[in-house]
This record gives structure tokens, sequence and C-alpha cells, in this order.
């Protein structure tokens, strides 16, 4: 029942919130653009959007079936900009034109982006990394928080 589940799984939610409190100041409010690569990105952005105040300005995945999704879509905030498959000038064109503070892409992306000064993270390592459950949120946090750092030290 749902008091048993609550109950049960306090301590690790109680965890995973203090994990996250140390990376909200860095992420709320800022800006992020998914290009499509994992299928791993509306859960993601959700996530980042959700609990740590990151706005999406564009959302893509190389496929997107909205009957499975179809929950992880309803959490995403309202007019989340959505985009299916791979039509990379387009993306380009949409991502230089939303300026966000960080681009998620491929490593093939991630290199030109930095050199015209955006902040990048590569896609792969949300695929490598363990970020699955409560005693991971924070580590997923951290993978968002670093090149933001990285960009602060650049550029100091």
């Amino acid at each position: 029942d749902a008091a048993t589940f609550e109950r049960s799984t306090a301590p690790a939610r109680e965890r995973a919130h203090a994990a996250l409190g140390r990376h909200h100041a860095a992420l709320a409010g800022k800006r992020i653009f998914f290009f499509p690569d994992s299928q791993l990105e509306i859960p993601i952005a959700r996530f980042l959007a959700r609990e740590l105040g990151m706005q999406l300005t564009e959302v893509g995945s190389p496929y997107l079936h909205r009957q499975h999704l179809a929950e992880e879509l309803a959490l995403l905030p309202e007019g989340t900009v959505l985009s299916e498959g791979q039509h990379v000038e387009k993306q380009l064109d949409r991502c230089r034109a939303a300026q966000p503070d960080i681009v998620v892409c491929g490593l093939g992306l991630a290199n030109p982006l930095e050199a015209e000064g955006m902040t990048t993270k590569w896609s792969i390592e949300l695929v490598f990394t363990p970020i699955q459950g409560y005693d991971q949120a924070g580590d997923l946090a951290e993978l968002f928080t670093r090149p933001l750092l990285r960009r602060l030290k650049l550029v100091a």
C-alpha cells in the first residue's frame, strides 16, 4: 500500500534530497538543450526540471514512443519543446538561437560547440555512469554541475 511504500522509501528519498541540495544552487534556473542520442533524454530532462529547477530549451530523442513515455512526458513542464530524430543542422540552429547554459550532446558535437563558447555534457556519460535510484541522484546532478563549474573556472 501507499503508506508502506512511503515509509520504506523515506530514508532513501531523504538522502537523495540532501544530495541534490548541494547542486540546486548551481543548476536552478539554468537552461539546458538536449540533442537526441540515447533515449534517456526525456526522463533525465524531467528529473532536472522537477528536482533541480532547470529550464528545458529543447529535449531531443532519437525515437519517441509516446505511449511508453506517457507518464514521463506528463511530468515535463508545460510547453517543453520535444524533437525526435536526427536533423543535426536544424537542431544546431535552434541550439545556437536558444543559447542554453549547457548542451547535452554526442562527442562529435561537443568540441565544436565548446569552441563556440557553449558548455557541454557528453551524452555518452549518461549511459555509462550509474545514475539510477535514490542513492545515485546526487551523482546524476553532479554530471551537470561539473561542466558549469569548469566553464566558470575557464572564464575567470
